[in-house]
């Protein structure tokens, strides 16, 4: 076996006369072609190849010397079910694990459980020393050094001593202590749209292809996704069906925060006093013509929870993405909440629902379906990583992203849902 470094390896404790040594390596591959990923190894190993390769014999080879025994399995999931169940188990395993450090970066720990669950092969290394009280330092070394020379060739990520995963340069991706030898990872690369996209018009693979671009560039991973209609055949809310959503959201988020905010700490009646105020500002006789069933309900309960009053506090969320599309702000990516008071002047500048449709301009089809597959994308990314324990990829803030992925599903028409109804799926 050729030799290689282990950079992050721990001391080893020295053993005793009477212990045995054994370790362990495993490999993650995305290299789908068995017969490469058996020569790579047999190649670094100087074993024959080809047919003559003693891996094709049934997948596990062992191999000898004075001080210990190596055996090296090769299993990939397209052998059959067994193997696809052991390949699945080991990635699953490899996964949980590293998503329990503590300490590190949450999107180098994310995408590096993507990379693994992406691998259908599977190498397992088990290495013995001959005998009590051999150290296997050294035969670990250049078991990882024979790594190393396949993945030259074949994508994957080492993991040592169960507990570090390594890259193809020998750095440290993540450590059970949290540490890494690099400042990010991401190992993913934009592919052409899949095969069951291709019913799809030019105009949405456009979209799909820039939207992911702009995420990967962000070295945000996303999964592909289904995509909204093209252009032509959308559905989008009208001007006035926006700014009449719009002026909801606003009296309901005010309605909220002013009962919430410890400043002003006002009750039920002196909050409904205050929206009465803010209603006539905006020449609006009752409350029908701008909230939903949901907030009507909300106004008038004379004891709302804190949940309650919490959740609807976020509509600020919402009521941003209606400025945007009525021009009143410009995007920015929900990696934190949107200016409140921002929002609340931009309407404070207007006296009624009619000059707020006289004087403003909707943005395009194309802007409103290009950002509505995009919070998509951010939110599947957030969801991911929630499931996971983890932070938002990329900043992306969990809240943020939802509130502002149900504003566009509702101006989108998504599943033709009035705004209690709308659903974010992902």
């Amino acid at each position: 076996m050729k030799k290689g470094k282990s950079n992050g390896a721990k001391a080893e404790p020295k053993l005793s006369e009477d212990e045995i040594q054994e370790e362990v390596l495993l490999f993650f591959s995305r290299e789908n072609d068995l017969e490469k990923v058996r020569d790579s190894f047999g190649n670094s190993l100087g074993l024959p190849t080809g047919e003559e390769s003693p891996f094709a014999a049934g997948g596990t080879v062992e191999l000898e010397n004075e001080d210990s025994s190596v055996k090296i399995t090769i299993l990939q999931s397209s052998m059959g079910e067994q193997e696809k169940k052991i390949i699945s188990d080991q990635k699953n395993g490899a996964c949980g694990y590293f998503a329990q450090v503590e300490g590190g970066s949450d999107d180098i720990k994310i995408n590096l459980c993507h990379h693994i669950q992406q691998c259908n092969t599977f190498v397992y290394m088990s290495l013995k020393a001959a005998s009590a009280g051999i150290d296997l330092q050294k035969n670990v070394d250049e078991l990882v050094g024979v790594v190393l020379e396949v993945m030259e060739e074949v994508d994957g990520v080492l993991i040592e001593r169960w507990i570090t995963a390594r890259n193809s340069d020998d750095n440290v991706i993540l450590s059970g202590e949290g540490q890494s030898e690099v400042d990010s990872y991401f190992p993913f690369e934009l592919g052409e749209a899949p095969e069951y996209l291709s019913g799809c018009t030019e105009r949405q693979l456009a979209r799909r292809h820039e939207n992911m671009k702009y995420l990967f560039d962000k070295e945000i991973f996303v999964c592909e996704l289904p995509l909204n209609e093209d252009d032509e055949k959308a559905t989008i809310r009208s001007k006035e069906e926006v700014a009449r959503r719009m002026l909801g959201l606003l009296i309901i988020s005010l309605y909220s925060e002013s009962m919430m905010n410890p400043d002003e700490n006002l009750s039920v009646e002196e909050a409904r006093k205050f929206i009465g105020q803010v209603m006539e500002d905006l020449s609006l006789d009752n409350l029908e013509e701008i909230l939903t069933p949901e907030e009507i309900a909300y106004v008038q309960d004379d004891n709302p929870d804190e949940k309650t009053k919490i959740n609807y506090c976020w509509c600020y969320e919402p009521l941003y993405i209606l400025e945007w599309v009525l021009g009143l702000v410009e995007w920015q990516d929900p990696v934190e909440i949107c200016d409140v008071g921002l929002m609340v002047r931009n309407l404070h500048a207007f006296e009624s629902l009619e000059e707020i449709c006289a004087k403003t301009q909707m943005r395009s089809t194309k802007e409103i379906l290009d950002k509505a597959d995009l919070i998509y994308r951010m939110d599947w990314a957030a969801v991911d990583a929630r499931i996971h324990g983890f932070s938002g990829p990329g900043g992306i803030d969990h809240g943020v992203v939802q509130e502002r992925h149900k504003a566009l599903n509702w101006i989108i028409g998504f599943d033709g849902a009035d705004w209690d109804d709308v659903t974010t799926p992902t």
